[in-house]
């Protein structure tokens, strides 16, 4: 036995064999889930729960050797289990999946504890988070993996790190990344995902509303022998078809110098018909630079109101200034400033975030994010991505509208902040999006479950922008003064 199952092995004596046990188990159960479902930071998430526990110190240990060594060995356990499972793992709630991954850890790496006191242990779990029924499930995947141990078996992973490791070499992506993919998406997705990858996305200008209708600018163009037809998503937006000799370079395109259209993504365009930005009203854009969104938000305001776009790079902001004085758009203020700290008193009517991320939705545009981008890289940018929707939630006047977007399709950049964001603001809940939608088109894309909830992921595999992530929150008009008093969350199970 090593030094760190020894360690695992001395924190859970006083544990075994007695409720004690159950309870440590039941808290791992609780931290495991709470990471999975808000994108909890593991030690945050430990710390928290064990300060609230009344465990001696031998049962906090073994609590904290289960959560961290679940963690470190979930794929394999998940691989032994989707070999058990009569269903998908996706399909399992949280804390029962967590309940089988915490049993499954025990069974492999804590041979001092006897099996029937896991078995019995898991069972009374079991029944704290529902009825009879979940207890049969449980205890019988778990006496079908006693039987048959390891039934994955160690080719099996093999094979599929072997798999895994193909990709990434055939299609020059980080092999973390081909991993998460397929863990996240399954094999068949992954593989299309990485195929649009490989293919260089096409030039999309967004038309100035303010200045010309979209048809008239294609026939303009047309005229020029530029191709071009317009985006099912944003009826701004203009895809051009003409490519290498038949295309001039972007500064000869006619309209470029009188600011009749800028060159924005749909998927970039679309968060701007999110926001929903009105004539007069007070609009924060978080992380404005370099100003693709600012402008569209402008332009939907008719120039009526104020903008403020924040930054905190300087150099960022000088573009974002040329563009606007090379669209005519007089409505926008710039302010150097951290968007996790910037301070604004009164409150602005919609406040956009769209934060700094992986950008794992565009690498075909991006192609320097395969070499440069790491894992480690998400837990830091979540970091920043938590701070950031902390402070625009200050920022937002009640009744006020916050958007959140990023060009990331990792879960923890998305939905999993967007969870952890609510469970810690009672005061904000997510709106139904899908009137920012041209008619039809949600269903069309098989989005309209998403739209309705309020956050939608676009993955390239599926939809034609590129991968992005949007959700629209509304901040209770009536605030109660304890609101934010209260502790978020609560017993998981």
């Amino acid at each position: 036995m090593d030094e760190k199952k020894a360690t695992a092995a001395r924190a859970n004596r006083g544990a075994r064999g007695n409720k004690k046990g159950v309870k440590a188990r039941k808290i791992a159960v609780e931290i495991l889930t709470r990471i999975d479902v808000s994108g909890a930071y593991a030690n945050l998430a430990l710390d928290h729960a064990l300060d609230k526990s009344d465990m001696e110190a031998r049962d906090r240990a073994f609590t904290t050797a289960l959560v961290l060594g679940v963690l470190r060995q979930r794929e394999a356990i998940d691989q032994e289990l989707r070999a058990l499972a009569s269903q998908p793992l996706e399909k399992i709630r949280p804390p029962v999946l967590n309940l089988l991954r915490v049993a499954i850890f025990q069974l492999n790496e804590m041979s001092d504890i006897p099996e029937s006191a896991v078995l019995d242990t898991a069972g009374d779990i079991a029944r704290l988070v529902g009825h009879e029924g979940i207890v049969k499930f449980v205890t019988g995947i778990l006496r079908a993996y006693l039987r048959n141990p390891h039934k994955a078996g160690k080719a099996d992973l093999e094979r599929e790190e072997e798999n895994s490791l193909k990709l990434a070499r055939q299609y020059s992506m980080p092999h973390w990344l081909v991993v998460r993919w397929l863990n996240a998406y399954g094999e068949s997705e992954t593989l299309s995902l990485l195929k649009h990858c490989q293919v260089a996305p096409a030039l999309t200008l967004r038309v100035n509303s303010l200045a010309i209708e979209t048809e008239a600018m294609a026939a303009i163009l047309l005229k020029k022998g530029i191709k071009t037809r317009v985006s099912e998503l944003v009826p701004t937006c203009l895809i051009v078809e003409s490519k290498g000799k038949d295309r001039p370079k972007l500064e000869d395109f006619p309209g470029f110098a009188e600011g009749i259209f800028t060159v924005q993504d749909e998927a970039a365009a679309f968060v701007s018909q999110v926001v929903q930005a009105a004539p007069g009203e007070t609009i924060i854009d978080l992380c404005a630079a370099p100003g693709g969104k600012t402008m569209n938000m402008a332009e939907h305001m008719e120039g009526k109101g104020r903008i403020i776009a924040v930054d905190i790079h300087d150099s960022r902001l000088k573009l974002l200034r040329e563009t606007r004085l090379r669209l005519g758009l007089r409505n926008i203020e710039t302010r150097q400033a951290d968007g996790r700290f910037f301070k604004f008193e009164g409150g602005a009517d919609r406040v956009l975030v769209d934060a700094p991320c992986s950008g794992t939705g565009v690498i075909a545009k991006r192609s320097d994010l395969r070499l440069n981008r790491l894992e480690s890289d998400l837990e830091k940018l979540t970091r920043l991505q938590t701070a950031l929707l902390n402070n625009a939630a200050k920022l937002v006047r009640p009744g006020g509208l916050l958007v959140y977007s990023t060009c990331s399709i990792e879960k923890e950049e998305g939905p999993q902040i967007v969870a952890q964001f609510l469970a810690e603001h009672r005061d904000f809940q997510l709106e139904d999006l899908s009137d920012a939608f041209p008619p039809d088109l949600v269903d069309k894309w098989n989005l309209a479950e998403e739209a309705h909830s309020g956050q939608v992921m676009f993955l390239p595999s599926r939809q034609a922008p590129q991968g992005f992530y949007i959700a629209r929150l509304r901040k209770s008009a009536d605030l109660p003064e304890t609101l934010h008093e209260q502790e978020p969350g609560g017993d998981i199970i």
